[in-house]
């Protein structure tokens, strides 16, 4: 099977790893070919990006730029597989997606539909969940691999609008039809997912130098503010924390060159900025180590964030290694983890369940790390003795988390706790909120961290 030790160590041997594992066209010629995944019966080999979980089901996208094999024309870029058993359910004929989660819609006709952008094609495509066939593909005007998932917005009539960032602005799209609603149009490195305020019909979506509240259902811009150095989107999160603490807009922004502009600079070149409802800055940290990358994370009054990097230079020394909780309203750190212990080079993704922080750590082997949310203690390190690296974000659903892996070309499955059944139904489990925390479950019980290893039926 593609988990297996020896494949991961034939990949090393042929100077394979981490994320610079990216197809180039030259690897048609060097690598198999790879016509369908008939071949195994698991749905979690050769889909190595992002997922959702609605209704026992996962729902994952590939990728190209795997280190085994070239995926050839006519591949199946989606697949459907069961959460309990792994087993393989079914295939969508989607194309070329990348670095991305998929996102099922239940239109207001009653029909599901899930939903993928292909990057190549400059689109979205929305296929029937239980027949695979395509129901509508959306213009062909969203351009940018820098893009990690959608959004949505409830209209009265209970019709669905889709909101997709790409490089050239925000597009909302029918999830009935595909059809364009409106297109702001502005410029943008990469998509940041946009929150969404169902209440309120509010949008808020962040480009380039910019955060802006749009209204949900037309696109008008209601406010925009500026955005100082370092203020450019990759692909990430922005979060809707609603809730005892009041109303808050958090975002992230990164930069790839050095205060004068033209210095090539990927270390503590991040920020965090949190807003109110009417977008007046509330408090902000910058010169902060966070990854181009990296995701925020909202639970019970803190926003959490870590780093490294993974893409060029290394970080140097220890002072970068940490995961932070800042108080939502004030920006005060509640607690800082500290890592200089542990041996590696990035954390992007810092989900909330079950009463802990789950941190995924890239290095020459990961790990999953258990944070405790209140205290920020490190209760648990799980060592994979390998890479496990996808640039999607991972997520966690019936107790177990669900990480894409561009080395193995597949999802690794770690198990956190039993008796688990919350689902996580959008790239950042909420889809309009996007606090990338799941709700806690009462019934959740924590056991000893580990992989997940299925054999083959």
């Amino acid at each position: 099977m593609i988990h297996s030790r020896v494949a991961i160590a034939l990949s090393f041997a042929l100077g394979v790893g981490g994320l610079s594992v990216r197809a180039a066209d030259t690897d048609k010629a060097v690598k198999p070919v790879l016509t369908d995944p008939s071949g195994s019966e698991s749905g979690l080999d050769y889909y190595s990006q992002g997922g959702v979980v609605v209704g026992r089901v996962a729902y994952f996208t590939a990728d190209q730029g795997c280190s085994k094999y070239w995926k050839a024309d006519g591949y199946p870029f989606g697949v459907a597989f069961d959460v309990r058993t792994f087993r393989k359910l079914r295939t969508y004929p989607f194309k070329n997606t990348y670095d991305s989660c998929p996102l099922l819609v239940r239109t207001g006709k009653g029909r599901s539909l899930l939903l993928a952008h292909e990057y190549k094609m400059r689109r979205t495509v929305a296929v029937d969940r239980d027949t695979a066939a395509v129901a509508w593909i959306s213009p062909t005007n969203q351009p940018g691999a820098y893009f990690f998932g959608y959004s949505l917005y409830v209209n009265p009539d209970k019709t669905k609008l889709v909101f997709a960032a790409a490089q050239n602005g925000l597009h909302a799209l029918s999830a009935e039809t595909g059809e364009e609603k409106w297109w702001l149009q502005t410029r943008s490195t990469g998509g940041v997912t946009p929150c969404v305020d169902q209440r309120r019909g509010w949008v808020f979506y962040q480009a380039d130098g910019r955060l802006m509240k749009l209204r949900a259902s037309d696109g008008a811009v209601l406010k925009s503010v500026d955005v100082l150095r370092p203020c450019t989107c990759v692909s990430w999160n922005t979060v809707l924390a609603k809730d005892g603490q009041g109303y808050h807009i958090a975002t992230y922004w990164f930069d790839f060159r050095a205060e004068d502009g033209k210095t090539k600079k990927m270390e503590w070149n991040a920020a965090i900025r949190v807003y109110d409802a009417d977008l007046r800055l509330v408090w902000e940290r910058t010169g902060l180590p966070g990854a181009k990358k990296s995701t925020l994370t909202y639970a019970h009054g803190k926003l959490v964030l870590s780093g490294g990097n993974h893409w060029g230079s290394k970080h140097t020394g220890a002072e970068w290694k940490y995961v932070a909780a800042y108080a939502i309203r004030t920006g005060e750190v509640v607690w800082k983890c500290d890592l200089s212990g542990v041996d590696y080079d990035c954390i992007c993704n810092v989900p909330y369940a079950y009463g802990s922080f789950f941190a995924e750590a890239w290095g020459t082997t990961s790990k999953m790390l258990r944070i405790n949310a209140r205290t920020g203690k490190l209760d648990e390190v799980l060592d994979y003795g390998s890479p496990v690296n996808s640039c999607a974000p991972f997520l966690i659903a019936h107790g177990k988390a669900f990480s894409g892996d561009l080395v193995r070309d597949g999802v690794v499955v770690t198990e956190l706790v039993r008796n688990s059944t919350a689902e996580w139904p959008g790239p950042f489990c909420d889809p309009q909120t996007n606090t990338y925390a799941l709700p806690d479950d009462p019934r959740a019980k924590p056991v000893p961290m580990r992989e997940l290893i299925p054999r083959p039926n």
